[in-house]
């Protein structure tokens, strides 16, 4: 056979023929034992798969300010390193294991919050303790880019970690994310419309009028007015209040003024909230300051103290409402 095909085929014509041979003979055996070609996995694929064994999903892959992070589909210790997710949490019936005090390690967690008995204090939200949240053997971390960044990767280290990106004016978005990652979709959903609803509500009853409102923070030097384009803000300017021209810039969240600025502090209602220990300054050279009562606001009565739990530092939904109570009762009240 070898020597009638050497005598009928150039040498290379019959080596290439051999090999086309072999290699169909090849695919017939593979073909017959059912054999087939598995793709490799890719991030995403393996992802996927670990979502779909079994029928249940292991992990859930969330979108978040820092990249794409899978997550345990249902978190059972989770960790909050700020008042927004601590405040949203609650909201949703999830109480973390730990969560961080505003200012110092020894400050209660805000007393509007109800249900934080029992929750371990990780440190400040300026300074979260990384052997305490490690201790807790987490298996979620909810953080803030703006607070948080630099100690990102030792926090994903720990446990998976997702942040949002600020806790100011996209406090809806927030809290979207944050239901999201505990697998409470839709109860944020119903949150936050019930929210919009009371806002419509207010919005209706206050009709045409234009009323201005000021936002103040008193501090140690100065007093800070806190702008549309900050968590107080937005809930003043989503329940359809405006803000005096001397308070009505954009893209930063508070601008310092001084004594020699009370006059740029007035408005028709003027909400201060200060905590106890700064409050020294605004007494001794604000209120005592001839032009303070000159304001229309001062005039007519119309300054109200409101607390810096919800106004300064709540930046979740429960904050929200109780500050659309304040507003309420004392822009809508007769």
């Amino acid at each position: 056979m070898w020597l009638f095909l050497s005598k009928r085929f150039p040498s290379r014509d019959l080596m290439s023929m051999l090999a086309f041979g072999l290699s169909f003979v090849l695919l017939l055996l593979l073909t017959a034992c059912g054999g087939t070609t598995e793709q490799p996995k890719t991030k995403e694929g393996a992802a996927a798969s670990e979502e779909n064994s079994g029928g249940e999903s292991k992990t859930r892959t969330i979108r978040h300010v820092m990249g794409n992070t899978p997550i345990p589909a249902e978190p059972k210790r989770i960790v909050v390193l700020d008042n927004a997710a601590l405040d949203n949490l609650l909201a949703l019936g999830v109480t973390p294991v730990g969560a961080a005090s505003v200012a110092s390690f020894d400050e209660p967690f805000p007393s509007y919050l109800k249900g934080t008995e029992g929750i371990a204090k990780i440190g400040t939200i300026e300074q979260p303790n990384l052997e305490e949240i490690m201790r807790l053997k987490p298996d979620l971390i909810i953080g803030t880019k703006v607070e948080h960044e630099a100690i990102y990767d030792k926090l994903a280290k720990i446990a998976p970690t997702i942040f949002i990106e600020n806790v100011g004016t996209a406090w809806k978005e927030n809290l979207r994310l944050h239901a999201e990652a505990i697998g409470k979709k839709e109860e944020g959903k119903k949150l936050i419309a019930a929210y919009e609803q009371r806002i419509e509500q207010f919005r209706s009853r206050l009709g045409n009028r234009t009323i201005e409102i000021a936002l103040l923070r008193p501090r140690t030097d100065h007093v800070r007015v806190y702008l549309t384009d900050s968590f107080s803000g937005i809930i003043a300017h989503e329940a359809g209040l405006a803000r005096p021209e001397s308070q009505a810039e954009r893209g930063q969240q508070h601008v310092a003024m001084t004594e020699e600025q009370i006059a740029d502090l007035d408005a028709d209602v003027i909400l201060i909230f200060g905590r106890e220990e700064e409050m020294g300054f605004f007494n001794e050279k604000i209120l005592t300051n001839p032009i303070w009562k000159t304001l229309k606001a001062v005039k007519n009565q119309k300054v109200f103290y409101v607390s810096p739990e919800t106004w300064l530092s709540g930046h979740g939904i429960q904050a929200a409402n109780l500050m659309l109570d304040d507003l309420e009762q004392f822009i809508l009240a007769p």
